[in-house]
């Protein structure tokens, strides 16, 4: 649809993560456009390597959850995105850094993160969403809580599970926090209380019905910036994909990504 209508496309694909980054910070020097096709973790990577460049990402959702391209309105019928691509307006947006690295929409720690790992490893991604119930039981089972000191602007406190968020969504459609937008500049923390798989059920469950904000073991703080820290090994997944262990040191990236949105 793209070439039909006048545009030319290079392919290129990549294999594993951080490869994105290379490929989109060399195609910005020649293209009008990157788009990165494939889900948060695609994504991810290609906006790593696009921060503070004047050449604007556009996406084609074809990953699991496509929480970003939810987030942004982005339809999925390939007519639309092709539309998008080709009429859509490039908007500067703040991005987050983690450790000194950027990232899109959402890190978690803990819980969420040791389900992603296993999602990763078991194979289960080629069945898209429905693939994440496996990991997310097995994570129940097998997760350990760890007491997680969190350091924000606002103040001190502790978690059990920590997911700091820039977008509304979570994992697909579920609602993670009514205010937070990824073209603010406001960070979301969402703190996870209690201890045993049948607490975390319980607020997996009112994730899952959008009454997260009333299980009386979570709460939710906006915040300009936010420190993680444990005395014991725990995981941490940025935008979809596990990338290191704690601590972790949230800020805002002192530049941004020019980003394709749909035509109003």
């Amino acid at each position: 649809m793209l070439r039909n209508a006048g545009a030319y496309a290079e392919i290129v694909e990549t294999s594993r993560h951080g490869e994105g980054m290379r490929v989109t910070a060399e195609a910005a020097l020649s293209f009008d456009a990157v788009v990165a096709a494939g889900g948060d973790g695609t994504i991810h990577d290609a906006a790593e390597g696009l921060v503070g460049s004047t050449t604007p990402l556009g996406i084609i959702p074809l990953g699991t959850a496509n929480v970003f391209a939810r987030e942004i309105g982005l339809p999925l019928s390939p007519e639309q995105v092709a539309s998008t691509l080709l009429y859509g307006t490039a908007r500067a947006i703040p991005v987050g850094l983690i450790n000194a690295r950027p990232f899109l929409f959402v890190v978690g720690i803990g819980f969420d993160a040791k389900a992603v790992a296993h999602f990763e490893a078991s194979g289960t991604r080629r069945l898209g969403q429905a693939g994440l119930f496996g990991p997310v039981m097995h994570a129940l089972a097998s997760h350990s809580d760890s007491v997680l000191r969190v350091t924000t602007d606002g103040g001190r406190s502790e978690a059990q599970w920590v997911i700091v968020t820039r977008a509304q969504r979570y994992a697909g459609g579920l609602l993670l926090s009514r205010e937070a937008d990824v073209t603010e500049t406001k960070f979301y923390v969402v703190r996870f209380g209690g201890h045993g798989p049948l607490v975390r059920l319980r607020q997996l469950s009112a994730l899952a019905c959008g009454l997260l904000r009333y299980d009386p073991n979570v709460t939710i703080e906006a915040a300009e910036w936010v420190r993680v820290e444990s005395d014991t090994p725990v995981p941490v997944q940025v935008d979809g994909e596990v990338l290191g262990a704690l601590p972790a040191e949230i800020t805002l990236h002192p530049q941004r990504l020019q980003l394709i949105f749909p035509p109003a």
